[in-house]
């Protein structure tokens, strides 16, 4: 081979690496980019290197290439895409935590001895359908069903305004079918006289709807130089499933409000019992179990309690219960302090996990024992939700002390999977900073376990027998006394910033 076309080659490898050094390094420029708030000094000095690196390696290609510098193209090629791969595994985690797409599903039922079996049996029927036009899965995608079915021109279509009037009235035989949410059995499972709702109806035809998730929430950490005090609304979903992949409505087992305030770290935690008496705000304000009101999605319950509390809820996350199992054996485990033995079935609703009295490290099962029990309870869900509280302090207190990467990236793809919230991804790596500044204070380096000032509120109020026309029958319900409400709001508002705190001034004289 000639002199010349030795050196052509030579060229032509060389303009092939420095051309993969620039492409790789675009890449990882824009993967640094996506990380956002975090450590943006740092990241735009690293980004500043690699466009030095970059114009070295391209300045130098006119010279004649040695072995050391066509290794170094090769070693930093390959640093790049490791960069890549690792930054986009952690921000994929991250990012699918927000989920922008959601499943909706929605089911046509009827009871378990019909003589209905699949949607050619119903014709000349009486088929019950829920008038909320805004609900995806109890009206748009029963719309569509009918549409394709052509099952309005020979059957009798009812509507109504109450989903347990509907299923009341399926029960009574006043109608023949009817279209809910395919989350039937988990939004019903807890209500009286429906216990075993799995049990007594049958599919007959079953459909998803995959749409876009919007955004409504105006965002309070937009800003990571000044993070300003937020509130929270934890939810829980007690899915059968490990997972949260479709829409899983909030059917009132845990429901939390928290306020943070990232300057003081201070907490105010407050757990809503699900049979709440309150006026439901996408119903016309009738005064309904607040459980209800997640039946109707996650907008309805989120201005419920708003409205309840007086209270502007910037971020909702739902959680589901069955996923606490995994991310508690994740961590290891949770150290709690347990307030009395309780038994509960396991997370598949089978086997019992009972737990006993005291301070234990509670592994996945024995903690979601202590989240979901509330019968043996003497102030049943009041009690529960104390208990979850107790739960979340037990999970803040290990996260804080994970330092292995590998474990926290494990559970931030539990976490992921069972999660959903309307955080940007963006917001959620907002936290960063916030985590940062916990771990830099003195606080924490003097008492890791109680670095975060949590202030436990409590609801007051009396469990009652109310009469519900819908079901012709009483259900307990439990009416919020008006001087707790006020109370709590007051603590929440004095916590995000919206009112001073009240001084209590007291003098005691003696004239001995």
């Amino acid at each position: 081979m000639s002199t010349r076309k030795k050196k052509k080659k030579t060229y032509q490898f060389n303009n092939l690496l420095i051309l993969l050094v620039i492409i790789s390094s675009c890449f990882l420029i824009y993967h640094i980019l996506l990380l956002g708030p975090i450590e943006p000094k740092i990241r735009y000095f690293l980004i500043a290197v690699i466009i030095c690196i970059n114009f070295f390696f391209f300045l130098y290609k006119r010279n004649k290439p040695k072995r050391i510098a066509i290794f170094l193209m090769i070693f930093f090629i390959l640093l790049n895409i490791i960069g890549c791969y690792s930054i986009n595994k952690v921000y994929r985690i991250i990012d699918s935590i927000h989920k922008n797409r959601v499943v909706y599903s929605s089911s046509l039922i009827a009871m378990k001895d019909s003589k209905i079996e699949n949607i050619d049996d119903v014709t000349k029927l009486k088929i019950g359908m829920i008038d909320d036009t805004l609900s995806v899965d109890n009206y748009m995608i029963a719309q569509e069903i009918i549409e394709e079915n052509h099952l309005d021109h020979d059957n009798e279509m009812i509507s109504y305004h109450d989903l347990l009037t509907m299923l009341n009235d399926l029960y009574q035989g006043k109608i023949d079918t009817m279209f809910i949410s395919s989350n039937y059995n988990a939004m019903f499972q807890n209500t009286e006289g429906f216990e075993n709702i799995n049990n007594d109806v049958k599919v007959i035809l079953e459909k998803d709807k995959t749409i876009n998730k919007e955004n409504n929430t105006l965002s309070v950490l937009a800003d990571s130089s000044h993070l300003k005090p937020f509130s929270i609304l934890l939810m829980g979903v007690d899915s059968e499933k490990d997972g949260l992949k479709k829409n899983a409505y909030a059917n009132g087992d845990g429901l939390i409000l928290l306020t943070f305030n990232p300057q003081t770290l201070n907490v105010t935690m407050m757990s809503i019992p699900r049979d709440t008496y309150v006026p439901i705000s996408c119903r016309d304000n009738v005064k309904n179990k607040l459980t209800h009101a997640g039946w109707f999605g996650t907008d309805c319950m989120v201005e419920t309690i708003e409205q309840v509390f007086d209270i502007e809820i910037n971020y909702y996350v739902k959680v589901n219960f069955k996923g606490v199992v995994s991310i508690v054996d994740h961590l290891g485990g949770v150290t709690v302090d347990v307030p009395k033995r309780l038994c509960t079935d396991d997370s598949n609703r089978q086997g019992q996990v009972c737990i006993e009295k005291g301070i234990q490290t509670l592994n996945g099962e024995q903690a979601l024992v202590l989240a979901r029990n509330r019968y043996d309870l003497k102030l049943g869900d009041i009690d529960r939700g104390y208990n979850q509280q107790l739960l979340i302090r037990g999970l803040l207190n290990e996260v804080t002390n994970i330092r292995n990467v590998n474990t926290l990236l494990d559970l931030l793809e539990t976490v992921s999977n069972n999660l959903d919230t309307n955080l940007t991804t963006e917001e959620i790596l907002s936290f960063y900073n916030i985590f940062k500044d916990i771990l830099a204070s003195r606080e924490y380096q003097s008492n890791s376990n109680n670095f975060i000032n949590i202030m436990q509120l409590k609801l007051s109020g009396v469990n009652q027998k109310l009469y519900f026309e819908n079901l012709k029958s009483n259900l307990w319900c439990y009416l919020l006394k008006e001087d707790s409400v006020k109370y709590v709001s007051h603590e929440m508002k004095v916590n995000l910033g919206f009112e001073k705190a009240e001084m209590e001034k007291t003098f005691n004289f003696s004239p001995s």
